[in-house]
């Protein structure tokens, strides 16, 4: 029962395996693709694991590495063909600091680390390259570095131990510089260190207190500089939720300033409408009651006065039937319109509505039809609403079908087996572009204020919101110049088993 009340609450509820179940309201016919979406976007994990600075959300862990690779790729070839470019100027000092090694140290400069770099910089504009080719990139690292390591495996003293700081100042440098993922970056350092630390124990062996000294500069420098790094990534992680946040509230006030518009919209073209609707049977009302009232043709007895009497029936009628279908649409938009279910016969139903229709269609010089083309089983429906579709539609062919044309009304079973009313006109046809705004209230395709056809624009709206309700459908096709047809499906549910309709023909 509490799950049965949350879910007629609208209240989402957790499954049991941990996932958030969709609101209920979101299951609805009437919840909009707007509405779908602002819930989207706020189930977005934004979420970032701390030590892989990681989003937790995939999609949004490729919407940012793309975004933020494409807006630091510039910086970081820049970076890296500038580290080729100092890399090989650094060969000036090499006569001073390893004099014994020039050339080898030339040729490691010049012909194998800062050629490798370049390199590496002309594949990052190879068609297809993107942050998922990091790895290669983060090869820019290690290559300087295990240049200098290689050269400090074969220099004398004091070029071996002196020449810890080159390591330091890559590695800081491109820690810093170059924008790369901070795990990759701490992964070539500590690759680089790794091979630094073997060369000066094993290799090429430096004292133990200038190793003390070089390693706690070392150490410290490029600890430093991964944390930098780490920090910069992570601010620019938290820049992107802020900015994706951002744009979200900014789509979010950009729809929700459309629906205000289209709000205001409506509420105009409500005004006019009812302006117009209300106005017209209120003046005939006013006007033929004072004329009877005032006598003004002689006594009562006259039969003026009965016809007047008859446009004031007619106009109250009409009033009545327009404020009937504002209370009806009114109490299905707040959820209040409650079906009061009861058997009933279509077909009888049905017959009783084009009755009323068939003076309306002789005086409008239309020809209507009604048929029946299967076998018909009473369904379990509300009969006020159920007539209320029929005379939505009917009314609705009648008013937009000129003179000599054709309004056909057929009762039938579709392919599923279910009961479908179809009202098929050959009158003015609707535009394409026009069929889902006809379906929201006061909506009219004729222009409020140019408009040749009576009506509040709240027929078809009425009509969905019926149906919604009996769990059936409604469906329009049209074509301009060439006419419309709506079905309405009552689901093959609410049929009355056989034996249960005998017993309500008897009773009746």
């Amino acid at each position: 029962m509490a799950e049965m009340k949350a879910r007629a609450d609208g209240v989402s509820h957790t499954e049991p395996d941990g996932r958030a179940e969709r609101p209920a309201w979101m299951d609805s016919a009437n919840t909009t693709g707007e509405q779908r979406l602002d819930f989207q976007e706020s189930l977005i994990d934004f979420q970032i694991n701390p030590i892989t600075l990681h989003f937790r959300d995939a999609d949004v862990e490729d919407r940012y590495s793309t975004r933020n690779f494409n807006e630091q790729l510039g910086l970081t070839r820049f970076s890296t063909a500038m580290g080729a470019v100092i890399f090989a100027l650094y060969a000036l000092f090499d006569p001073y600091i390893v004099p014994e090694i020039v050339n080898e140290a030339a040729a490691i400069r010049l012909g194998i680390a800062s050629p490798l770099l370049f390199a590496i910089v002309a594949i990052s504009y190879l068609p297809g390259f993107s942050y998922r080719h990091q790895a290669l990139l983060s090869l820019a690292m290690v290559i300087p570095g295990l240049a200098v390591v290689a050269m400090i495996s074969i220099a004398d003293a004091p070029g071996n131990y002196l020449y810890y700081a080159g390591v330091l100042i890559i590695l800081s440098y491109a820690n810093c510089l170059w924008r790369l993922r901070y795990y990759y970056c701490s992964f070539m350092t500590l690759i680089t260190l790794g091979c630094y630390e073997y060369v000066v124990l094993f290799v090429n062996p430096i004292p133990t207190n200038i190793l003390i000294n070089n390693n706690t500069f070392l150490i410290f420098g490029v600890g430093v500089s991964i944390f930098v790094n780490y920090v910069q990534e992570y601010q620019l992680r938290r820049a992107f939720i802020y900015n994706e946040k951002l744009r979200f509230e900014q789509r979010r006030s950009e729809r929700l300033l459309s629906r205000s518009e289209a709000a205001s919209r409506a509420k105009n073209d409500f005004l006019a409408i009812m302006s117009h609707e209300l106005r017209t049977p209120l003046n005939a009302i006013i006007g033929f009651s004072e004329i009877i009232s005032n006598q003004m043709f002689g006594p009562v007895g006259q039969d003026r006065y009965v016809d007047y009497a008859t446009d004031i029936r007619s106009s109250g009628t009409h009033l009545l039937s327009i404020i009937n279908d504002i209370l009806d649409i009114s109490k299905a938009e707040s959820g209040k319109l409650q079906l009061e279910e009861e058997p009933i016969d279509p077909v009888d139903s049905l017959n009783r509505t084009m009755r009323m229709f068939r003076q309306r269609a002789s005086e409008l010089g239309v020809d209507l039809t009604f048929r029946v083309r299967d076998d018909m089983p009473w369904i379990i429906a509300d009969p006020r609403l159920f007539n209320q579709v029929a005379i939505n539609l009917a009314s609705n062919a009648l008013k937009f079908t000129p003179k000599d044309g054709q309004v056909r009304v057929e009762l039938g079973l579709n392919n599923a087996g279910d009961l479908v009313l179809s009202v098929d006109d050959t009158g003015i046809g609707i535009e394409a572009s026009d069929i889902a705004r006809i379906f929201e209230p006061f909506v009219q395709v004729e222009d409020a204020m140019s408009r040749t056809q009576q009506g509040t624009g709240l027929g078809l709206p009425l009509v969905r919101k019926i149906m919604n309700l009996h769990g059936g459908t409604v469906e329009l096709e049209s074509r301009v110049g060439e006419g419309t047809t709506v079905k309405a499906t009552f689901p093959k549910s609410r049929f009355v088993a056989p034996h249960a309709e005998e017993t309500v023909r008897q009773a009746l």
